[in-house]
């Protein structure tokens, strides 16, 4: 499954369609409000200017400083990254440069900057370097995962995908916009693990993000299921990530299940065969709540 071509029309997130049609009119929207300021004040429009070329100039001294103090990936530098690369880029029909750098503690483990046409992809060192075990699966499904939220904001309408990158930086407009993030980066997930081809393997970096490298060995899903089950029910922690364009990883973790169900179910039993009978049953609860595992919850229980 990790190796073979796929379209990424099947593997879209049930949610991402919907709000990519609010953020789209959003994003049309702001931008129809800003032209209009724009011609009734010239002088906005000069200042506007000077602040996109601004910015544009600092996130360039931004690349120039990680070209000093990182390590670019290529075939000389990280061969095995870089083939992983390459090979999720053919995997995904991916033709847009981006450009991955390893530096020293990295905020999140790896982040992904995508702003005014610059894709870039900086990955902790240590973190990489975890990784690379399992024939390369952790590897891909963290790649995967980044790649493929990439793929799926500019596999249509790319200007206003492009539009819209940039407007998610004013935080006016986040609220409306941050739906569809989060739908990418659920989408994102579902890819990395097509990509991974193991449902083990993509669920342990997820854990790695939560708790790094020495404390995920000591986790297991039954914890997490039950912390992912008191997300969904509580009104706080389901509000504060209303707040944010990122997913909270404890519904990321449970969204991989859910979708590892829909496209591949013995991996999913294997998994669920794993469990108690109460975790089992909280798992079913959750994907009752998950778009794609409803159908597997009503069969399962």
């Amino acid at each position: 499954m990790g190796e073979q071509p796929f379209s990424l029309e099947h593997v879209r997130h049930p949610y991402e369609v919907s709000r990519r049609i609010l953020a789209t009119l959003t994003t049309v929207v702001a931008y129809i409000i800003g032209l209009a300021i724009l011609i009734g004040a010239p002088l906005s429009g000069l200042i506007l200017l000077i602040l996109i070329i601004s910015i544009w100039f600092g996130i360039t001294l931004w690349r120039a400083r990680l070209l000093g103090g990182a390590v670019k990936v290529t075939e000389d530098s990280f061969p095995e990254i870089n083939a992983t690369l390459n090979t999720l880029r053919q995997q995904l029909d991916y033709r847009k440069g981006i450009d991955i750098f390893v530096s020293d503690d990295v905020d999140g483990k790896a982040q992904l900057i995508s702003l005014l046409g610059h894709r870039v992809l900086i990955i902790d060192g240590g973190f990489a370097n975890e990784l690379k075990g399992e024939e390369y699966a952790r590897l891909r499904f963290m790649m995967g995962s980044f790649v493929g939220a990439l793929k799926a904001r500019h596999l249509r309408f790319t200007l206003i995908a492009v539009l819209l990158d940039q407007l998610n930086k004013l935080k006016f407009a986040s609220p409306l916009l941050n739906p569809y993030i989060r739908a990418t980066i659920y989408t994102g997930d579902q890819i990395g693990y097509l990509c991974s081809g193991s449902l083990e393997s993509s669920l342990a970096v997820l854990t790695r993000y939560m708790v790094g490298k020495d404390m995920a060995p000591q986790i297991s899903a039954p914890g997490i299921l039950k912390q992912a089950d008191l997300v969904q029910k509580q009104a706080l922690p389901r509000y504060s990530q209303l707040l944010q364009s990122r997913p909270h990883l404890v519904n990321r973790y449970v969204n991989v299940i859910a979708f590892a169900a829909c496209v591949n179910p013995a991996e999913y039993r294997t998994f669920e065969s794993g469990l108690d009978p109460a975790p089992r049953q909280m798992l079913h609860t959750l994907l009752s709540s998950s778009p794609q595992g409803r159908a597997v919850a009503a069969r399962s229980t």
